[in-house]
Parts: C-alpha cells; sequence; structure tokens
C-alpha cells in the first residue's frame, strides 16, 4: 500500500531492521531479499536501541553485507552513549563504529544521534559539540572512501533547535523522532531545518 502511494514521488519506503540471516530458513527473520521484494528502498541499521538490546558488532556486519546484497539503500546509525569531551576519544569511538561500513557498496546515509540526546529523556546536545562529532564522521568517511555519503543529525532535534543543527558544516539532513510524530510537527520542523540548510548552501 505504502509502495502504491509514493509511486511517481521522491519518496522513499524503509524498513526498521532486517535478520542479520538469509531468512530463507530461520522462522520469524524478515531478511533483506524480502524486504526489498516487497518494494523497500532502504532499511535501518544499528540504531541505538538494537546496539543495546539486540545486534552487537557481528550482527551489524551481517545486516550491512545482506543489505548491500540485495541493494537496499543503508541508513546507518552511530553515537556515543554520553559526551566525550577529548576529541581524540570521539575520533577513536565514531572511527570504529563507522568501519563497518568499509567495503559495503550500495548507498549508505549515516545518521548521527548521540544516545544521551535520543528518546523521552534524551538533551539536546550542544551545537558546537555536534559540529565536532560532524566533522569527524565526514572525515572518517572520506577515509573509507565514502566522501560523499549524506549525514544526518538527529538527538532531541525540534522546531526550536532545527536551525541550528542544520546549519552546521557536514550536516546535510535531521533525522527527526517524536517532534515529527504530527502532521503539524513534522511541517515546523521540516521548514525550519529546509530553510537553514538552504541559507548556508
Amino acid at each position: 500500500m505504502l509502495r502504491s502511494k509514493a509511486k511517481g514521488s521522491r519518496l522513499w519506503i524503509g524498513n526498521q531492521a532486517i535478520s542479520a540471516t538469509t531468512g530463507s530458513d530461520v522462522t520469524g527473520e524478515v531478511s533483506a531479499k524480502l524486504v526489498k521484494s516487497l518494494g523497500s528502498d532502504l532499511v535501518l541499521i544499528g540504531h541505538a536501541e538494537r546496539r543495546a538490546l539486540f545486534d552487537g558488532d557481528r550482527t551489524i556486519s551481517s545486516q550491512l553485507k545482506l543489505a548491500s546484497a540485495c541493494n537496499l539503500r543503508i541508513l546507518f546509525c552511530i553515537g556515543e552513549s554520553r559526551a566525550l569531551k577529548d576529541k581524540a576519544a570521539l575520533r577513536k569511538f565514531l572511527r570504529n563504529q563507522l568501519q563497518a561500513l568499509a567495503r559495503i557498496q550500495t548507498p549508505v546515509i549515516v545518521a548521527y544521534e548521540p544516545v544521551f540526546s535520543i528518546g523521552v529523556r534524551g538533551k539536546p546536545a550542544n551545537p558546537s559539540y555536534v559540529a565536532t562529532a560532524l566533522g569527524i564522521i565526514s572525515e572518517e568517511l572520506a577515509r573509507l572512501g565514502l566522501n560523499k555519503t549524506p549525514i544526518l543529525y538527529g538527538g532531541s532535534v525540534n522546531p526550536d533547535n532545527a536551525a541550528l543543527y542544520a546549519a552546521l558544516d557536514h550536516c546535510h539532513g535531521l533525522f527527526v523522532g517524536r517532534s515529527a510524530w504530527s502532521a503539524g510537527g513534522f511541517e515546523k520542523v521540516f521548514l525550519a531545518g529546509h530553510n537553514a540548510f538552504k541559507a548556508k548552501n
């Protein structure tokens, strides 16, 4: 149904998770192949909640390879659980998470979400801290040969701070949760972020 409604538009249809197995012989698993056959354009991999509850590094690596083999666009989430004031420590953490993208051939979008900023109890991260992290991510992606990979920022994004984050260097878009759950909220965040993004280009 969503696929038919999106036909002819620029909208993508995506799934929030896929199995780390082929899924053909594992009860209850949703494989990348199945997701692709249903018309999905992309899949979310590495979200903080999935990392905390289900998906370790090996699982995420398998998911990435299977998504790539099925030519699914990948929305890859990364982010630290607490603010790392030392830039070298922050770089080491982000490099370790991004390394999973090495040799992935399908298109990738990276969503940077500092874990301390997401969820009901999340606190908006200082834009200068986010700017540092985005700069590191851009450099590390270039090191992997992925210098054209878009980077999104997510973490307590709302109509009041969307412009601040969207205006940052290396921010190509916003990854929004609760503030976009209503049509009105989505419109406010979109307009604030889009206007700020346009102003810097």
